[in-house]
Order: C-alpha cells, then sequence, then structure tokens
C-alpha cells in the first residue's frame, strides 16, 4: 500500500504529476501495489453488495470501484462488479459506529486536479501522526508491506516522482509477477465459481429437501394403514401389521432375520379384505428402502455431486490463496523498495526522528538522501 505525503505549496510539480500519471501508475501496478489517495468528496456507502443475495454483514461496497482487498493483498472481485472493501473496522449501525477507511481503486481521476490536490494537502498532518513521520521528510512516499508487516518512507523531491519510483520496485519485482497473474486468476475463477455454485446449491438442497419429505410423508401414511389394517385382522397378523407400521417409523433396510416376518405379513394379508394395492405397495416401499433410497434418488445424487464440488471448489480456494501467500513472500516488497530507493541516490537514514506517539507500531524504515559532512578546520596554536 502506498500513500503519498506532499502539500501544493511544498511540492507543487510532485503533486501535480501523481494526479496526471495516475492511470499510468494505475496500469504499472496493478493490484500488487495499491496507490492510494483521498477521496476529495462525499463516498456513497452501502452494506449490502448490490449483486449479492440477502448481501453480506461487515461490508463496504462503493460504487465506480473495481478492486477488493484483504490483509495481505489487493486482489480483483470474484464478480468483477464495481465494488471497494473497507480498510478498518466493520461498522455496527446498531452502535451507530462507522467504517475507519473505505479503499479505492479507480483507473482515473474521480474529480478535477485542484480538488484532489486539495484534498491530499489536507490529510499530511494526520497521515504524519498516523505513521510517525517526521515534516522534515514531507514529500515523501509512505509504503506499507502487508505481507512483511513492514513500512517505509521513501523522501521525494521535484526531480523525483512517484511514478519513477513506483517503476523501480516493479522492475524488480516482475520476475515473480507473471506467476502471480496466474495463481491470481485461478483464486479469480474459483471464487467465481463459488459464487454461481451457492445458488445452484440452494436450489439442489431445495429439491433434495422435497424428496425426504415426500419419502417420510410416503412411510407415515403407509404405516398408518398398516396400523389400521390390524385390528381387522387376526391377533398374529395384526401384530405384524403393528410391527411394520412401526419398523416404517425407523427408515433403515430391512434386515436378513426380519424378511421372514414381512413374508408372513404378506402371506396373511392374501384375502384379508385389504386393499388388493397393499401388498404391492408393501414390496416396492421396501424394496427402495433397502436400495438406499432417497439417497438414491436424482435429488439427492446430484446434491451429493454438488456437495463434493462445493468442497472441491474450496480446497482449490485454499490451495490458491496458499500459493498465492508463498508467492507474495517471493515478491520480497520491502527488498525491492530499498534497492528502487538506493537506485534513486537514497540511503537508509541511522536516526529517522520519527514522531511519537504513532497509532502504526509496524517497524519504519526511513531512505533519504545522504546529510553530507561538515569538515571542520583545526587551528593550530602557536
Amino acid at each position: 500500500m502506498v500513500f503519498l505525503l506532499a502539500r501544493t505549496a511544498d511540492a507543487p510539480d510532485l503533486q501535480r504529476r501523481f494526479f496526471e500519471e495516475w492511470s499510468d501508475i494505475d496500469d504499472l501496478t496493478g493490484h500488487y501495489v495499491g496507490v492510494f489517495s483521498p477521496h476529495p468528496r462525499e463516498l456513497q456507502v452501502s452494506l449490502r453488495h448490490p449483486e449479492a443475495a440477502g448481501g453480506s454483514q461487515g461490508s463496504l461496497y462503493v460504487s465506480g470501484v473495481r478492486a477488493i482487498g484483504d490483509r495481505s493483498r489487493i486482489y480483483r472481485s470474484s464478480r468483477q462488479s464495481p465494488c471497494a472493501v473497507r480498510m478498518g473496522t466493520a461498522p455496527d449501525p446498531a452502535a451507530g459506529r462507522e467504517p475507519e477507511a473505505v479503499g479505492l481503486a479507480n483507473e482515473v481521476l474521480a474529480a478535477d486536479l485542484p480538488e484532489h490536490q486539495r484534498a491530499l494537502t489536507l490529510t499530511v498532518s494526520a497521515m504524519q501522526r498516523f505513521f510517525g513521520i517526521p515534516g522534515a521528510l514531507v514529500p515523501c512516499a509512505v509504503i506499507a508491506c502487508l505481507e512483511e508487516r513492514r513500512v517505509f518512507a521513501v523522501a521525494l523531491d521535484e526531480h523525483t516522482h512517484v511514478y519513477d519510483l513506483l517503476k523501480r520496485i516493479m522492475t524488480r519485482i516482475e520476475r515473480v509477477v507473471p506467476a502471480v497473474d496466474e495463481q491470481d486468476a485461478e483464486l479469480v475463477a474459483q471464487l467465481a465459481a463459488r459464487y454461481r455454485h451457492r445458488s445452484t446449491l440452494g436450489r439442489l438442497r431445495d429439491s433434495a429437501l422435497s424428496v425426504r419429505e415426500e419419502w417420510e410423508t410416503h412411510l407415515r401414511r403407509l404405516g398408518d394403514e398398516l396400523s389400521t389394517h390390524a385390528a381387522r385382522l387376526p391377533e398374529d397378523a395384526g401384530d405384524l401389521c403393528r410391527w411394520l407400521a412401526g419398523r416404517l417409523a425407523q427408515p433403515r433396510p430391512i434386515a436378513g432375520h426380519e424378511w421372514g416376518r414381512v413374508q408372513d405379513l404378506l402371506h396373511a394379508l392374501r384375502g384379508s379384505g385389504a386393499p388388493r394395492t397393499l401388498p404391492r405397495r408393501i414390496r416396492r416401499t421396501l424394496a427402495r428402502l433397502n436400495g438406499g433410497y432417497p439417497a438414491t434418488s436424482c435429488a439427492l445424487t446430484r446434491l451429493a455431486a454438488a456437495e463434493a464440488e462445493k468442497e472441491a471448489i474450496e480446497v482449490r480456494i485454499g490451495r490458491a490463496k496458499r500459493q498465492l501467500d508463498e508467492l507474495g513472500r517471493d515478491l520480497r516488497l520491502g527488498d525491492s523498495v530499498v534497492g528502487a530507493a538506493q537506485e534513486l541516490g537514497l540511503e537508509q537514514a541511522q536516526e529517522p526522528g520519527l514522531l511519537t506517539p504513532r497509532r502504526l507500531d509496524w517497524p519504519l524504515t526511513v531512505l533519504a538522501r545522504p546529510q553530507p559532512f561538515e569538515i571542520g578546520r583545526r587551528r593550530e596554536r602557536t
């Protein structure tokens, strides 16, 4: 995450070029390096994603923004929808708590240049206090490496612009970028698959529930019919009817030793005045029960396959995230920032004079132009 700390009065050309080159910076950095600048106008924030059924508590979305962020990286939305994610504490509407910040990723400026310059200028003091940046270092670029949990403050001047610094950084990490692109595309595809799969899974679960309820209703009605007919049969045959009625209330396959009682019941039902279809319905029901129904029904078979695919998608998402984490470490952004600063003639300040207290407690490295040494002459005594 990159932030520019620059007032118009201190560095007008640096500030102007930062915004004039905004689209160049966006194309250069992609979603590996997020460059942030305050929005000059009020943002319309919604607590619900416009495409998500039921919304998502704790997520904020802003129209006109297409990037999405998390703790360790910034990556595109799985649905490529115009949205952004908050960077800060989740809001609590009941308590009236507002989000701390909202991250933007616009490809072009959202307002006129003077508006952006004014908005940036008005945030410098607050950013200094947050990061602990001394006033002597402004203007500078503050770069937070989320994977490494380190912060760098890189001194800038009218001859060293943000785009120059970022291009040197990106040149150093570009060897890893193709692999990150590949894994990021895989993650985006799997997140999209997860989103699509949810609605499919919901429909299949509804269908499977209907099949189960219909089967339970069928077993209950058959059991009730057997219990009713038991009173019209001799005692032994009636006991068999009541046994099977109770047995159907426990929908598990008929065991081998139970089939003898089933056959005795079917024999007793012949000529007993029972409906002609009753023995046939008993046979069919028990055949389906022993065949694994309703698990073998089309609805539950499709649901089982969908549940397995859901697990497979989650495995692929987890694998892509782990590989992205590994690649994030391979990027070695911290080393790239230091190397780029050294190419610009900057060195690590031994006594940076950071402001205290500061809100961010991550280690902060200051990279600035070396101070010239003062060489004094010693007077010789005569």
